[in-house]
């Protein structure tokens, strides 16, 4: 048995919330922001031209998820053709009414024309997700990852 010490932070999993101890009393530490999460996905190696396709990665939630925010990032950027394209599934089907785009010579979704859409932010425990690439430009993409930003429920 270890004595807590004032500074002290604990996480309450039923709760969803940290705590701090302060004078000897567990109190609510910071605001709901506290609870913010991301999940960052790798779609491919850094050196392999990304390739259009369903599926390019399957994983499961590991819990209830309230998304936020998407985003999508490469390590090296396109520089012609069409809109580098990524899409989420769950389940089969897709959680954006307006696909995560990177435009040419960006890396970035966030400086994206077109920002994502998010049309299910509720991601259910053991859920299946799968990232699709939707469509690629002249084929020098590498380094997909992909940024699930959100809440444990």
């Amino acid at each position: 048995f270890i004595v807590p010490v004032d500074g002290w932070t604990a996480w309450v999993t039923g709760e969803n919330r940290r705590y701090e101890l302060s004078s000897g009393v567990w109190i609510i530490f910071g605001s709901a922001s506290d609870a913010m999460q991301s999940m960052i996905i790798a779609c491919g190696d850094e050196v392999t031209g990304a390739t259009a396709g369903t599926a390019k990665v399957t994983f499961r939630m590991p819990y209830a998820f309230t998304l936020s925010s998407v985003r999508a990032s490469l390590t090296t950027t396109q520089s012609t053709g069409v809109i580098f394209t990524v899409d989420i599934n769950q389940g089969g089907s897709s959680i954006l009414s307006t696909k995560m785009t990177i435009d040419n010579g960006e890396r970035t979704s966030l400086t994206a024309a077109a920002p994502p859409v998010i049309s299910t932010t509720a991601l259910t425990n053991d859920a299946e997700i799968t990232i699709d690439i939707d469509q690629i430009g002249d084929g020098t993409a590498k380094g997909l990852k992909v940024c699930l930003i959100g809440v444990v429920t």
